[in-house]
């Protein structure tokens, strides 16, 4: 019984939603990043989704497209997350990546299972092919709007310290 007790003392301090919380925080650049991936798997869902933009434009060449003129800025996204899964020190970095790519989808093929795939595409489908060939300044202005609306899994680090002003801000 006593040892029953110990162990289920242990299990309630690893597992409290506090041991999980305390130090998970992003700084600007990482919330920066998870901001680029979510919009790029955002993408992803739609142009799978629709396939066609509103007035019968290719989303599979759009999005290709877009992942092209942005890979550097997605590259460097995906290594930012890495180095970030690396610092909390919670298991494999490149896996906890794929974890995130995988929710994301998911997060976004919920929305598409709630709205119906029609309505889904009407509201959305011209995204993919706007963002195309979207200068990387006009789609970085975009994740600011994305960061500044709170949407994210981890919370942006503001316990006593100043957010680090962001590049170009």
């Amino acid at each position: 019984m006593r040892y029953a007790c110990c162990l289920l003392a242990l299990v309630l301090a690893v597992f409290s939603p506090s041991a999980f919380a305390k130090g998970a925080c992003y700084a600007p650049t990482q919330m920066e990043a998870e901001q680029w991936l979510r919009l790029h798997s955002e993408l992803m869902v739609i142009t799978l989704t629709c396939g066609q933009g509103s007035g019968g434009q290719d989303l599979p060449t759009a999005y290709g497209r877009f992942t092209q003129n942005n890979i550097g800025v997605l590259h460097n996204a995906e290594q930012t997350m890495i180095a970030w899964y690396k610092k909390t020190g919670k298991g494999n970095p490149v896996a906890r990546l794929d974890h995130l790519r995988t929710r994301l989808g998911n997060e976004f093929g919920q929305k598409v299972a709630d709205m119906t795939a029609p309505n889904f595409c009407a509201a959305y489908r011209d995204k993919v092919w706007q963002l195309a060939s979207a200068p990387v300044d006009e789609v970085d202005q975009q994740v600011r709007v994305m960061d500044t609306a709170g949407v994210s899994y981890v919370p942006l680090c503001r316990e006593g310290r100043s957010v680090v002003a962001r590049k170009g801000g």
